[in-house]
């Protein structure tokens, strides 16, 4: 039997031989290795030790034999202390498996207390039929190797937390110098350098900090390195080639993920996977990257960007290790970025504050300001002054909208050397020129020009007027208030700081309370004039209402005066001629005022009618001078006619004679005995000049500018020289006026005469025009002819009576209509004459009522009008009720007898 359990095939003799030798050599070998080595048999018990294993165990033989190899005594345990598994133990294991086992470390109890640390290595015994019946066991002391593995083990520990001590203290200074430099200042910009540039070289070789912008894009904030010179190369990389947020790779990744990225080894290969561009991979490879952490800055749950730690030059590589401290210095450079972004918002909001209160304020001081102020010129001075004052400006215009509403005019000027030439050019502009203010009026929109190149792009063509100021900014706002644009405000900056939108939001209120400002005082200027207007009208109507009953009343004194004498019939003949001279004077000057009343009031509604007709101005202003030559004759006026002759006018004859007539009768009026009064026509180019001039009081300087205006006289003293209503010149106006004409006057002084001016347009296409004869007039004889005459008032009745039947007519005359209706059943005139306004029935109704009849009973008889109401309308109503013809009162009997004659006659 060998070792292992196998026969041996030889003699029974030498076997036992052989066995003894064996044995022998065995027992040798068995005493002389130095490793303890046992024997026990198949239950576990020790059958033979040799003297390395009693020394090892402190026990003789005797003592080894009563022991098994669990037994309690030696407490066996692992090597750390805890209980070994009994099964576990290498004995049971071998007979469990029946396979060796080796290098089993456990401890156990030595009968002197002490305690050793084995290695053992165990080996089964098989008998012929393959049973174990034996476990060898060898066992090795390795206490003191444990013991100096233990000791190195504690040394090396020892020396590995003095290495993770110093670490963790150099990490806690570095994370201290961030957070201290962190903390410093909350303008993180300057302060995220200061934070990449401790970080290189302890942590990286090259650090940077990238923010996301709130439009998505990504801007690099700091770059760290030891060269500087790498540095402002990698600021060119930087901005060559910017990061975008859509990237799938590095910085934009993770910022996109917020999960932080390690790379151990960057290979070439992995940067051309990641990096399409060749340029940009080719500036990458310069930098021989070789190592990289990027970490997520967030703060809030919210991405705020990275910051990349990058190992190149020091050949070193991060590991997941180096994660953590990656990720403290992130969250600490996070919060400063968020605690920065919190300082700044909420400075942001105290500034914003502070400005609205400023803004407030100022706008609260111009509003102020504007409100003291009623004249026009005090207000534009104000807004110029608290538009610059408010807004920081250097120069300002105001211009405003003319009442044409197609012009600006400046009204002030301030910061700005106008020569006289840009004076004459922009005093006045159009508001549609192409300029900053007139677009802005235009518009209703402010225009912002923040600079010279803006400026120039959009208005060219006023480079020169720009180029003789160093201004570097200009702002054009419309003045407009309650729907209404009113002008225009320019203001000229030599810096012009960057404007918010709240900034923007003060200068429209600005300019909108300047607008109000402006409208209010021109409201207020409007009111003042309206009013002055007004009191000057009531005065003029009191002057005029004074003058009116004077100038009324006048003629009736001698009328009344001289109609009582001759009721007493004791006037001589010479006396009598005299009175019916005069009544028939005064009476006529009565009917030139009413006529002159009745002129201005059809002016005044736009009712004035004009027959137009080719005229030669030559015989009107004769016929003029024939109707006032008596009265010149009366004051020895020489009248001076100049007539050199002119081209014909398109005009109504009778009022062009009332115009110079007019004028004439003016100049004699006011020219006192024994003067000169000339009147002159000529062709001045294409239009016939007439000129009224006289040696006379002449026309204060003052009173000029009034000289035309109805009502209106120099002198409306109690004690004046002249009489009159003062609506012959405006009447005069009106009607040049209405003739396309133009009227002026003008006078040295008092006492040195005056000179009027009427200009009309020439006829250029009447020249072969055949001349017209004069009509020769027909003799006035009513013989033979009847007339029914219907006037409520008998005095009227009886005097168109008398008159027509000294023109040889048959008159009837009845007070009423009922009267003429019943007349015309036994009457049958061959003229109807009717008063309109009459009571019970009007004329306007007996017209209708007598068309009404049949022929034979007079419904067609022509008929007159003649009637006190004079105007146009009253004259389109009778002529649509049914009369031929429209007569005014008071009248002139030869065109009263004209009419007659034409209508019975037709």
């Amino acid at each position: 039997m060998n070792s292992q359990g196998q026969s041996l095939d030889l003699p029974p003799s030498d076997r036992q031989i052989a066995l003894r030798q064996g044995e022998a050599q065995l027992s040798s070998v068995f005493e002389t290795i130095p490793d303890g080595i046992i024997i026990l048999n198949a239950v576990g018990q020790i059958v033979a030790a040799n003297r390395a294993a009693e020394d090892l165990l402190r026990l003789d033989q005797n003592h080894l034999a009563d022991r098994t190899y669990n037994d309690v005594t030696w407490a066996i345990s692992t090597v750390d202390g805890q209980p070994f598994p009994e099964d576990e133990l290498p004995f049971a294991r071998v007979v469990r498996t029946g396979q060796p086992v080796y290098g089993v470390e456990h401890t156990v109890r030595l009968d002197d207390g002490t305690r050793a640390i084995l290695s053992v290595n165990a080996s089964p015994l098989f008998d012929a039929a393959g049973q174990i019946t034996h476990v060898v066991a060898a066992l090795c002391n390795i206490t003191d190797r444990k013991q100096a593995e233990e000791a190195y083990r504690q040394q090396l520990q020892a020396q590995s937390a003095h290495a993770v001590a110093e670490a963790k203290q150099m990490q806690a200074a570095f994370l201290a110098d961030v957070s201290a430099v962190l903390s410093s200042s909350l303008e993180y910009a300057q302060t995220l350098q200061r934070a990449a540039d401790l970080a290189v070289p302890y942590f990286a070789d090259w650090c940077s900090i990238d923010l996301l912008n709130p439009d998505n894009s990504i801007s690099r904030v700091a770059v760290a390195h030891c060269d500087p010179a790498q540095v402002e190369r990698a600021w060119a990389v930087t901005q060559r080639f910017p990061r975008r947020l859509e990237q799938d790779f590095g910085i934009a990744r993770v910022i996109q993920t917020g999960q932080p990225q390690l790379v151990p080894e960057i290979t070439d290969q992995m940067m051309a996977a990641a990096v399409k561009d060749p340029d940009y991979l080719a500036a990458l490879r310069q930098f021989g990257l070789k190592s990289c952490i990027v970490m997520p800055l967030q703060a809030r749950d919210r991405g705020l960007g990275s910051i990349s730690f990058i190992f190149a030059e020091s050949d070193r590589r991060y590991a997941a290790s180096d994660l953590a401290l990656a990720h403290d210095l992130a969250q600490r450079i996070a919060m400063a970025i968020d605690n920065a972004g919190l300082y700044q918002a909420a400075q942001q909001s105290r500034q914003l504050a502070e400005a609205a209160a400023d803004r407030t304020a100022r706008l609260q001081s111009v509003t102020a300001a504007l409100s003291e102020v009623l004249s026009p010129q005090q207000l534009v001075d104000v807004i110029v002054e608290q538009s610059k004052a408010a807004l920081d400006a250097d120069a300002a215009i105001v211009a405003l909208v003319t009442p044409d509403q197609k012009q600006l005019e400046i009204v002030k000027a301030e910061g700005y050397d106008m020569g006289a030439d840009l004076i004459a050019a922009w005093q006045r502009f159009a508001i549609d020129a192409p300029a900053p203010l007139a677009e802005a009026v235009r518009t209703g929109q402010p225009v912002w020009l923040g600079s010279p190149d803006e400026r120039a792009e959009r208005y060219p063509h006023l480079a020169d007027y720009y180029s003789r100021y160093d201004f570097s900014a200009w702002l054009s706002l419309p003045l407009a208030a309650e729907g209404r644009t009113v002008g225009g405000i320019s203001l000229s900056f030599r810096q012009l700081r960057p404007l918010s939108q709240a900034d923007r939001d003060f200068i429209l209120a600005l300019s909108r309370q300047c607008a109000q400002a402006i409208l209010r005082v021109q409201l207020y200027e409007a009111e003042r004039l309206a009013r002055t207007e007004a009191e000057r009208a009531n005065r003029v109507k009191d002057e005029f209402l004074a003058i009116l009953s004077h100038e009324l009343r006048s003629p009736l004194n001698p009328i009344l005066g001289w109609s009582q004498l001759l009721q007493t019939h004791k006037l001589t003949d010479a006396q009598t001629k005299k009175a019916l001279h005069t009544i028939e004077r005064n009476a006529k000057l009565q009917t030139q005022l009413i006529d002159d009343l009745l002129d201005i009031a059809k002016i005044l509604r736009g009712k004035l009618h004009l027959d137009h007709s080719p005229i030669d101005l030559a015989p009107v202003i004769d016929a003029a001078l024939e109707t006032v030559k008596t009265a010149a004759l009366a004051k020895s006026i020489v009248l001076n006619p100049v007539l050199a002759g002119s081209g014909k006018v398109h005009g109504d004859a009778a009022r062009l004679q009332q115009i110079i007539w007019n004028l004439l009768s003016n100049a004699i009026k006011f020219t006192p005995q024994g003067g000169l009064v000339e009147v002159r026509l000529e062709q001045i180019n294409d239009q016939a000049q007439i000129t009224v001039t006289d040696t006379g009081k002449g026309i204060h300087p003052d009173f000029l500018p009034h000289l035309f205006q109805s009502f209106r006289q120099e002198d409306v003293s109690i004690t004046r020289q002249y009489g009159g209503l003062g609506l012959g010149l405006a009447i005069v106006r009106h009607l040049v006026e209405a003739h396309g004409g133009t009227i002026s006057a003008s006078s040295p002084g008092e006492g040195l005469g005056a000179t009027f001016t009427v200009r009309l347009p020439t006829v250029k296409t009447l020249s072969q025009m055949a001349p017209v004869s004069p009509a020769v007039p027909p003799q006035l004889n009513l013989a033979g002819l009847r007339v029914l005459a219907v006037d409520d008032d008998p005095d009227a009745s009886e005097l168109v009576a008398v008159m027509l039947t000294q023109y040889g007519a048959e008159v009837v005359s009845v007070t009423s209509a009922d009267e003429a209706l019943v007349a015309l059943g036994t009457y049958q005139p061959h003229v109807l004459i009717s008063d309109i306004g009459m009571p019970g029935m009007d004329g306007y109704t007996l017209i209708k009522q007598v068309r009404a009849l049949p022929p034979e009973q007079g419904g067609q008889v022509p008929a007159i009008a003649l009637t006190a109401y004079t105007r146009e309308a009253d004259q389109q109503q009778a002529l649509a009720s049914g009369y031929q013809r429209h007569f005014s009162k008071p009248f002139e009997i030869e065109p009263l007898v004209n009419a007659v004659l034409d209508l019975a006659t037709a």
